[in-house]
């Protein structure tokens, strides 16, 4: 068996709504390079941090938050 296509589609958090969006990436590592996802943020899927070699998977809602945030 042999896929054509290597692609899945997340829900990716952007102002505010979940929108979906085909990616290519397998691992948030993959998806930092994909977005251009700051290395010093914070990836969330499914509303839990992971780290850089959790696998993403079809359907996966993500997000991202930018730790170099200031004020209040």
């Amino acid at each position: 068996m042999s896929e054509t296509s290597d692609t899945k589609t997340i829900n990716l958090l952007n102002n505010g709504e979940f929108q979906s969006r085909d990616i290519s990436s397998n691992t948030v590592l993959e998806l930092r390079t994909e977005l251009d996802i700051p290395a010093d943020s914070s990836v969330n899927i499914g509303g839990t941090v992971r780290q850089n070699d959790f696998s993403l998977s079809d359907g996966d809602y993500v997000a991202w938050t930018s730790n170099n945030k200031v004020g209040g």
